[in-house]
């Protein structure tokens, strides 16, 4: 049976619907505006800025350098840049830092924990100061922080950076017992070889070679100063032994 609808009672009905309609629109606008505000009042609060900073695992890099370097000060937006582009900022930013790690922790707290490159040398400069020289080439003052144990002296480097820091990055990647008998490295340029540098050992050898053949010569010296006696070493292309000559004193047999 079909149902009669009154044209009073279908006004009433379609009345009722876009009251409904605007009364979720009215709510919507109304919670658009409430969010607005409270974030307004939020980003403009202490609860939103950095309050303090933290700074771990430095022994080179200064304090303030690292967080210079993260692009980060007190008082500044906790939420304004991610902890990944800060790690990047610091590792470009500082050629000391290999990696780098930021943990924030709300409210306000930032913890920046780098891990810096080794030393693999330290350099004797004209004043007679002395700076550490980290695998990446990077070149820090030496402080309270004392020279690295077993590690060579370059010497006559000034002037000579971009030499200097491909052979920093070499010394890097060579073990740490193949470096401990190296006492000073100094430039030894000639047109033909333009990274010829000359080796003085602590077993009382003289080397020459090239930053580009080091890594691969270094396996070879030690079995050569542990089995012969002390003398003039050329390992350019190939590799030859020519000992030094005693003095008379020194050959002289006590009776």
């Amino acid at each position: 049976m079909l149902k009669v609808v009154k044209p009073i009672e279908h006004q009433e009905q379609e009345s009722r619907k876009p009251r409904r309609k605007g009364r979720w629109k009215l709510w919507l606008t109304l919670i658009v505006l409430l969010s607005a505000v409270l974030s307004v009042v939020f980003f403009r609060s202490s609860l939103s800025r950095i309050q303090e900073i933290e700074v771990e695992g430095n022994v080179y890099a200064d304090r303030s350098a690292v967080i210079e370097a993260a692009g980060l000060r007190i008082g500044g937006q906790f939420f304004e840049s991610s902890a990944t582009s800060i790690e990047q900022r610091i590792v470009s930013n500082l050629n000391a830092i290999e990696h780098a790690t930021v943990e924030k922790r709300f409210p306000g707290k930032i913890l920046l924990t780098v891990d810096e490159y080794d030393p693999v040398a330290y350099e004797l400069l004209r004043d007679g100061s002395i700076q550490a020289l980290l695998g990446s080439g990077a070149e820090i003052p030496l402080g309270d922080q004392g020279l690295p144990a077993e590690k060579p002296m370059l010497t006559e480097w000034e002037g000579k950076e971009e030499e200097k820091a491909k052979l920093c990055r070499v010394l890097a990647s060579v073990p740490d017992g193949q470096l401990s008998d190296l006492s000073e490295i100094m430039p030894a340029a000639t047109e033909s070889f333009p990274d010829k540098i000359r080796i003085f050992t602590r077993s009382r050898f003289e080397v020459e070679t090239t930053v580009s053949l080091l890594k691969d010569k270094l396996e070879i010296l030690g079995g050569i100063t542990e089995t012969q006696n002390p003398g003039f070493i050329n390992m350019m292309d190939g590799s030859y032994l020519v000992p030094f000559v005693e003095s008379e004193a020194e050959s002289e047999v006590t009776p």
